[in-house]
C-alpha cells in the first residue's frame, strides 16, 4: 500500500495523540536549530582571519606631488613695440634690482622725454634775466605806444572840433539867409542848426579838460559821439535845401558847402573812430605785456608745476617701457630677445628667478586638505636626486582659494624647502605632510572596526580554537597610515579580534 507524505503528516497532527506529536515536532525543531547554530561557530575557524590588539607609533600623513618653485619667479617682456637696441645679461647671469637688462630703440622717445624735463626744469628755475628783460622791453615799447596815441589824439580832436566849428558856421550862414522866416522847412533847419551849436559847445568843453588819459578816452567818446549828431544834422538841413520850395532859391555853392562839411565832419569822425580802435588795442598789448612780465617774474603754480610733471611722468612711462630692468635680485634662466629683432610687448623676453629661494608647491585635494595647517612638518623626496634622500621642510601657505582639477577640487599647498642642495626650479618634490602623530597608542586595522546605529564596534575573540566571539563597542581616535585605527578606549592590549570576516 502506498503512504504519502501528506498523508503521514495529516496522521501524526490528528488522532488521540494529536497533543503529545505537537510538542515533540516542537523539540525536535529546536534541537535542530541548535545543532545548527553550535556546527556554525565551529566553522568560524575557516571563515575568518584575526588578529591582536597591540601598541604602537601611530601617524597620520597627506602625501602630494608637486615642484620646486622659486620666491622670485618672473616673465619679463617690453611694454612696448621696438627693435631691440642692447641685451645687456645671458644664462646664469646674477642681477641685482634696477639693472637694465635689455632695450629698444628709443628715438624719437628719449627726446621727447628730455623736452619734457627741459620744460619743467625752466618753469621750476624761473625765468633768465634776458626773460625778463625782453619782457620788460615789450612793455615798455607796448607804453610808449599808447603814450604816442594820446598824444596824437590832441589833433585829431582838435580837428573834429574844427569840423564841427565849420559845420557851424555854414549851417547858420544859411539859415541866417534862407530859413528866416516861420515856415515848414525853418524848424527843422533852425533844431539842428542850433544841436551843431551844442555838440561844438561839448566837444570844446571836452577838449579843455584832458589832463589825463581817463579825460583824453573821454573826450574822445564824446566827439565821437557829437560828430556823428552834427553829420545826421547836417544832412536834414541839406535835405531841406532840396525842398520844392528851397531847391530853386539856394544857390548851387551854398548846396556844396553844406556838402563839404558833411565830408569834413565824416572824416573827422572816422579819425575818431580809428583813434579809439588804436587806443583799445595799445592798450590790450599793454595789459598782455604787463602780464607776461608779472608771470614770468612770478613763482610758478602748484598746477603748472603738476601739469609739467604729469608731462614728464608720460614721457619716461613711454621710454620705461621700452626697456627691461630688474624688479628684482635674482639669476637669469632664459633670455629669448636677440638684437636687431622686433620685439613685441606679448612675446616673453627674459625670466628672472631666486634659485636661492627655493619652495614647493602642491595641490591637495579638499579630501585632505582640512587636516592641514601651517607650520605642519613635510617629509620630502625629489625624483632627481632618489627615493631614498630625504629633507625637512613646513607648510608655509594654504590657499584658501579652490582651483578644479580633472573634476577635483584642489588647494594649493606651498611648503618650506631648508638644506636642499642641488635642487632646481621646475623639479618634482614628493610631499609627506605629517597631519599627526600619537606614541604607544592602542591600534588595530581599519578593517577590524564595523559601524552599527552611528557607534562602532570590534569583534572579541572569546574562543581561540573555535574562533567564537561578541561585539564590543569602542571609542576610535586617530586614523591612522597603514590602514590602523587608534582604539580610545573599548578593549586592551593583547586581546585577540576578528580583522576580516567572509
Amino acid at each position: 500500500m502506498k503512504i504519502t507524505i501528506p498523508k503521514i503528516l495529516k496522521s501524526w497532527f490528528s488522532g488521540k495523540h494529536k497533543k503529545r506529536n505537537i510538542w515533540i515536532t516542537v523539540i525536535l525543531a529546536v534541537v535542530i536549530i541548535l545543532v545548527l547554530l553550535i556546527s556554525s561557530k565551529k566553522g568560524n575557524a575557516g571563515a575568518i582571519q584575526t588578529g591582536f590588539v597591540t601598541k604602537q607609533n601611530l601617524q597620520e600623513t597627506v602625501l602630494s606631488t608637486g615642484q620646486v618653485i622659486s620666491g622670485t619667479d618672473l616673465s619679463l617682456s617690453f611694454q612696448g613695440t621696438g627693435v631691440v637696441r642692447k641685451v645687456n645679461v645671458k644664462e646664469g647671469d646674477q642681477v641685482t634690482e634696477g639693472q637694465v637688462l635689455a632695450y629698444l630703440n628709443q628715438g624719437s622717445a628719449a627726446a621727447a622725454l628730455t623736452q619734457a624735463q627741459a620744460n619743467y626744469d625752466k618753469l621750476i628755475n624761473g625765468a633768465t634775466q634776458n626773460d625778463v628783460q625782453s619782457l620788460q622791453d615789450a612793455e615798455s615799447s607796448a607804453q610808449v605806444n599808447l603814450n604816442n596815441a594820446y598824444n596824437g589824439a590832441f589833433n585829431t580832436l582838435n580837428n573834429g572840433y574844427t569840423a564841427i566849428l565849420n559845420a557851424y558856421t555854414t549851417s547858420k550862414t544859411i539859415q541866417d539867409a534862407y530859413f528866416s522866416s516861420a515856415d515848414s522847412s525853418w524848424s527843422p533847419v533852425h533844431e539842428n542848426v542850433n544841436n551843431i551849436n551844442n555838440n561844438l559847445v561839448i566837444v570844446k568843453n571836452g577838449i579843455s579838460y584832458t589832463n589825463n588819459a581817463d579825460a583824453i578816452s573821454s573826450a574822445i567818446s564824446s566827439s565821437a559821439n557829437s560828430l556823428a549828431s552834427v553829420l545826421a544834422s547836417l544832412q536834414i538841413i541839406r535835405d531841406q535845401t532840396d525842398t520844392d520850395s528851397y531847391k530853386d532859391r539856394i544857390s548851387a555853392a551854398d548846396k556844396s558847402a553844406l556838402d563839404s562839411q558833411k565830408s569834413a565832419v565824416s572824416s573827422a569822425l572816422s579819425s575818431i573812430n580809428s583813434l579809439q580802435s588804436s587806443l583799445a588795442l595799445y592798450k590790450v598789448s599793454l595789459q598782455t605785456a604787463q602780464h607776461n612780465l608779472s608771470a614770468k617774474q612770478s613763482p610758478p603754480r602748484q598746477e603748472d608745476i603738476d601739469s609739467a610733471q604729469a608731462q614728464v611722468d608720460a614721457a619716461r612711462a613711454v621710454v620705461n617701457n621700452l626697456i627691461i630692468t630688474a624688479p628684482a635680485s635674482g639669476t637669469i634662466t632664459s633670455v629669448d630677445v636677440k638684437v636687431g629683432e622686433l620685439a613685441t610687448p606679448s612675446k616673453e623676453a627674459i625670466v628672472l628667478q631666486n634659485v636661492g629661494d627655493l619652495h614647493a608647491e602642491a595641490d591637495v585635494s579638499e579630501a585632505n586638505v582640512a587636516s592641514l595647517q601651517v607650520g605642519q612638518p613635510i617629509d620630502y623626496t625629489f625624483d632627481a636626486l632618489g627615493p631614498d634622500q630625504h629633507f625637512a621642510g613646513k607648510v608655509m601657505t594654504i590657499n584658501p582659494a579652490s582651483t578644479v582639477i580633472s573634476g577635483v577640487v584642489n588647494y594649493l599647498v606651498k611648503g618650506s624647502l631648508e638644506n636642499v642642495p642641488n635642487i632646481k626650479p621646475g623639479m618634482t618634490a614628493n610631499m609627506t605632510i605629517l597631519v599627526a602623530k600619537k606614541d604607544n597608542a592602542l591600534a588595530v586595522p581599519s578593517t577590524a572596526v564595523i559601524n552599527k546605529n552611528n557607534k562602532q564596534y570590534v569583534r572579541v575573540i572569546d574562543n581561540d580554537k573555535n574562533k567564537t566571539y561578541h561585539e564590543v563597542q569602542v571609542q576610535t581616535g586617530l586614523q591612522a597610515d597603514g590602514g590602523l585605527v587608534e582604539i580610545v578606549s573599548g578593549i586592551s592590549d593583547g586581546q585577540e579580534i576578528v580583522v576580516y570576516m567572509k
